[in-house]
């Protein structure tokens, strides 16, 4: 009998499955079951880059040697494959072919990749690039403890039940690569600077712009509440005025309901002061309570690590990652705040483990914890391919700083599932004043909150029970309805409207899985907010390192600032690309994909239909004043960029970067391109040439520097890279030395 394997998608999965079969390592590898299984590194095969494809074309540029000759040109657009490749990740190639050696054996195979869309294409792809062609089922594992994984591999289907899922995977793979292939190297050669486009990237850098302009553009505008000091016979307490339907309806307020008109104000309070007697009309108290937040998704981690310590995205998600390999906390990269409810049983066992970890003795004393409570994190049914992240139990032995915080948040908000609701009364009143007079009685409302128990906010450092009832309005003493009431003064509170806040990671993070909250298309937005937003819990950290990289946003303190560039990228790009709408339309139609009512071949034309417009439309003064339509010398289009010396403030120059026809740098004619520079002077050789180019194998000149010293050096005027000399080799011929930095 041949060998029966399983594929997970990454090795803590495999370890699950071979633990829910009751079997571990043997002879070096995981056997569980009569299965032998191994495991994927997430996806280990990707999409091959465009040179790959360029060098098959008919005409390609190609050196003497049959490589494709480096640089992005204009002509090779649009890149649009006609036979996709996958390549290997270059860092998981030896796992790869270690698949391939269990796949010669195999007579069987289990799929047990991730139960989404991206675990079914990252297992299928590895069975299509080594064409294996035996029975493959699939195990669809929602969690991972022993029960689960046991009865999942008894309900064992046909994997090619869920071809099409694996087909949207490799829809949306497809389009976000064409996207941003094709129009990164688009807007680089127009801008003649490394720019980069992405589905995902360019609407976050969107909002960074959009939130910076609303800001800047931000004019504090006043508006006032009236407010009121008023006795019954238990004490004072405070209450703001309520105005009518008519009066709120009135030029005196804004379309945001805020009273605006001074004058307005104090004829209210004036009214008030002269009202003076009232009665109590509304007194409404309930006993509510509030549950513990639900556990951390990695979104929602990033947000509270940012806000609390100021850590970065992409800090958060390394910590969580390092944790996660030293088995402190589960797996991170998840888009879920639920748990499994077959993983209840193990509550008392993280919960004592905890308790006994000085690290969080202190946060733990003087709260009550039952493992028997069940808060409604536990939902398998809202589980999606990975659960919330919570503790393991494992006890840490050494922790940085960012770890020792990421780890205490995620203690801190496990542990409060099992700490007692928050216990409070909430108070609403409604006070009428002036019922002696013959026009209708100014209405006043007040509300308050008075802790009985804080309950679980004892874990987050709550103070014990109040006595008095705090709210809005401060303190609310005891009273009744009808309970008679005198006005002890009014006033009137000018306040100001305030910008909204900058992004920081944290709320950036937040706002990409929430962009929902941001799009007017009501289907578009029920889209978005059924797939959680643009980008994936595992990308959305790498997103604001790249923008970051690229020089479109920078950070200051914990605030995302765009950048010149930024602003002015988001400005002249094409509207679709950096509307988040574009997403919500993928997802509507891969949806139909993964249901089998949309050919692929439907998606990807319209993909390609999209892609090819956009290139007529990218424009090429991004960065202002530093470019021409074409080269005066080579007239290639798009190829010569303005630069200043680096040795002298205020001299500018030319350079080409046409890779076909390198030539001279131009000077600067008042903001243009003017005459080449005139060669320096070639001495000749004794042996009749220098040592070759590296990069164009072409014998170098021998050179002399203009200054008075007259120091040789090497260049090759094929691309104009020099050298400064170097020893003498074996043969008595000089060599080159160390290379110039290219201006």
């Amino acid at each position: 009998m041949g060998l029966r394997l399983v594929i997970a998608e990454k090795p803590s999965l495999a370890r699950a499955i071979a633990e829910g079969l009751g079997g571990g390592t043997k002879s070096g590898q995981l056997e569980a079951g009569g299965y032998v299984i191994t495991n994927a590194f997430g996806h280990i095969l990707e999409q091959a880059p465009p040179d790959d494809y360029l060098k098959m074309r008919p005409g390609a540029h190609l050196d003497e040697s049959g490589n494709l000759k480096k640089g992005w040109r204009w002509d090779d657009l649009p890149i649009i494959p006609e036979e996709w490749i996958k390549k290997p990740v270059e860092k998981a190639a030896d796992q790869l072919k270690k698949i391939g050696l269990y796949l010669k054996q195999a007579d069987l195979v289990v799929h047990a990749g991730d139960p989404d869309r991206e675990g079914q294409l990252l297992i299928d792809e590895i069975l299509e690039y080594f064409h294996y062609k035996g029975p493959v089922q699939r195990v669809w594992l929602a969690s991972m403890d022993a029960a689960s994984v046991k009865k999942a591999f008894a309900t064992l289907r046909d994997n090619q039940e869920y071809r099409f899922l694996s087909i949207a995977a490799e829809c949306r793979s497809r389009a976000d690569w064409l996207i941003g292939m094709n129009l990164s190297r688009a807007w680089t050669i127009r801008n003649h600077q490394k720019l980069s486009v992405g589905r995902v990237q360019t609407p976050t850098l969107a909002l960074v712009v959009q939130r910076d302009l609303e800001i800047e553009a931000f004019r504090p505008k006043s508006y006032y509440e009236v407010v009121a000091h008023l006795s019954v016979e238990q004490g004072l307490f405070k209450a703001r005025w309520k105005p009518s339907a008519e009066e709120a309806d009135s030029p005196a307020f804004d379309t945001e309901g805020r009273l605006i008109d001074k004058t307005f104000a104090d004829r209210v309070a004036a009214a008030g002061k002269a009202a003076s007697k009232g009665t109590v009309a509304q007194h409404q108290q309930q006993d509510k309570t509030s549950q513990a937040p639900l556990p951390f998704s990695l979104s929602a981690l990033q947000k509270t690590a940012s806000a609390r310590w100021g850590i970065s995205a992409k800090g958060v998600l390394d910590a969580c990652q390092s944790l996660y390999e030293k088995k402190l906390t589960t797996y991170p990269r998840t888009d879920c705040r639920y748990l499994p409810e077959e993983q209840f049983v193990d509550a008392a066992r993280i919960i004592g483990s905890l308790q006994e970890q000085s690290f969080v003795t202190k946060m733990v004393d003087g709260t009550e914890l039952s493992p028997g409570r069940k808060h409604a994190a536990w939902n398998t049914g809202k589980i999606t391919a990975h659960h919330a992240i919570i503790p393991t139990g494992a006890r840490p032995s050494s922790l940085d700083q960012d770890e020792t915080h990421i780890y205490h948040a995620i203690c801190q908000s496990y542990l409060a599932l099992f700490a007692p609701p928050e216990k409070y009364k909430s108070t609403q009143v409604v006070v009428h004043l002036g019922l002696d007079s013959a026009s209708a009685p100014m209405e006043w409302v007040a509300s308050g909150k008075r802790v009985i128990d804080p309950g679980w906010k004892r874990l987050f450092g709550a103070e014990d029970a109040q006595e008095e009832e705090e709210g809005d309005d401060g303190q609310i003493p005891p009273m009744q309805k009808g309970d008679p009431t005198q006005c002890q003064e009014t006033r009137v509170v000018s306040k100001e409207t305030r910008p909204p806040a900058r992004f920081t990671d944290g709320t950036l993070i937040d706002a990409m899985s929430n962009i929902h909250k941001m799009v007017q298309d009501p289907e578009a937005r029920a889209r978005l907010k059924e797939n959680a937003g643009i980008g994936t819990e595992a990308t959305r950290a790498a997103i604001l390192e790249t923008l970051n990289e690229k020089g479109f946003i920078q950070s200051k303190g914990k605030q995302l600032i765009s950048t010149p560039l930024g602003r002015a990228f988001i400005a002249k790009m094409t509207p679709t690309i950096k509307d988040p709408v574009m997403t919500a339309r993928w997802e509507s139609v891969l949806d139909g994909i993964s249901a089998g009512k949309v050919e692929m071949r439907t998606f990807m034309a319209g993909i390609e239909k999209q892609v090819t417009q956009s290139l007529e439309n990218v424009p090429c003064d991004v960065v202002p004043n530093q470019h021409v339509e074409a080269c005066p010398i080579c007239a290639a289009p798009f190829s010569v960029l303005r630069k200043e010396s680096t040795k002298k403030a205020g001299n500018f120059y030319w350079v080409c970067d046409n890779p076909d026809r390198p030539h001279e740098k131009l000077s600067d004619d008042n903001g243009r391109p003017g005459k080449p520079f005139e060669p320096r002077a070639e001495l000749p050789l004794e042996n009749g040439d220098g040592p070759k180019c590296p990069k164009c194998k072409i014998p170098t000149f021998h050179m002399v520097t203009n200054t008075e010293k007259k120091k040789p050096y090497w260049r090759c005027r094929k691309c104009s890279k020099s050298w400064w000399p170097g020893d003498p080799d074996t043969e008595g011929k000089p060599t080159l030395g160390t290379a110039w930095p290219s201006r």
